[in-house]
């Protein structure tokens, strides 16, 4: 220490050679305030620090979407499902004409009451009321007419039909006829082709339709009592007859199984597309 104040005893300040006690006091002084570091001020302190960014808040992030369940995938129905549902179907495989030409009265029918409907006159029965008189009026001439007109309308109906049946798959028609069985039931109405060529008459039918010609005219009537009564007799004589007595009618049997097999190959042969069967 007295090292210390013995160099800076030599010091001058201010012009002045400073004394041993006071250059001891101020050099202490000077020493003391240069190992203290120096307090900033606040203007100081807010120059040197920096302003702080503001925090932003973090994004939550949303929750995944729940991924839509798979629809399940529909089942494909198998040939016999399809069938069944088609044979249970309402509606119908293939649209077939009309069941038949309509006949002289009802080309009559048809014109007076569009006629009466123009005149107001539009509920039902009384128009059939009303047809049913004028038609019990007119001579056989005029009936004449219609029936004339009825004609060309059958005719035209038959090409129609025919041309349908043709030219109509009756795998088809058969499948038709098994859904209206299903759906109608007994009062099922089947689709038939009128052209179709007929079977063949057996022995017993063509001696029951001898008997009953030969026989009608004792009966004197078409009654259905009648001929069920015509009917019980020719399968009790038919029973009676010999060998030699049925042999026309076998031979006749025979005959109808040559003409039905010669019709039913005509009637395939002009059913036959590109080589196949349209039934």
């Amino acid at each position: 220490m007295f090292r210390v104040i013995g160099s800076f005893s030599a010091l001058r300040v201010s012009s002045r050679v400073l004394t041993p006690s006071r250059a001891f006091s101020t050099t202490g002084a000077s020493l003391v305030a240069a190992a203290k570091p120096k307090r900033k001020t606040d203007a100081a302190v807010k120059k040197t620090t920096k302003a702080k960014a503001p925090v932003k808040a973090k994004k939550v992030k949303a929750a995944p979407k729940p991924k839509p369940k798979p629809k399940p995938k529909k089942k494909t129905p198998t040939k016999k499902e399809q069938l069944d549902a088609m044979l249970s179907s309402k509606r119908a495989l293939l649209k077939a004409p009309k069941s038949r030409a309509p006949g002289a009265y009802a080309v009559f029918l048809g014109e007076f009451s569009k006629v009466k409907r123009q005149q107001g006159m539009t509920t039902v029965a009384e128009i059939a009321r009303a047809c049913s008189a004028s038609w019990n009026q007119l001579g056989e001439s005029e009936k004449h007419q219609y029936q004339t007109k009825a004609d060309k309308l059958s005719a035209e109906y038959e090409e129609t039909l025919r041309k349908w049946w043709n030219t109509t798959d009756h795998n088809l028609v058969a499948l038709e006829n098994r859904r209206r069985k299903r759906v109608d039931g007994d009062k099922a109405r089947l689709l038939k082709d009128p052209f179709a060529p007929k079977r063949p008459m057996t022995s017993y039918v063509l001696f029951v339709k001898d008997f009953v010609t030969q026989n009608k005219g004792a009966a004197g009537t078409n009654d259905i009592t009648e001929m069920s009564s015509l009917m019980k007799s020719a399968a009790s004589k038919w029973k009676t007859l010999s060998s030699a007595e049925k042999a026309p009618y076998t031979k006749g049997a025979e005959v109808e199984k040559s003409r039905y097999k010669q019709d039913q190959d005509k009637y395939l042969k002009s059913h036959t597309v590109g080589g196949t069967r349209l039934h």
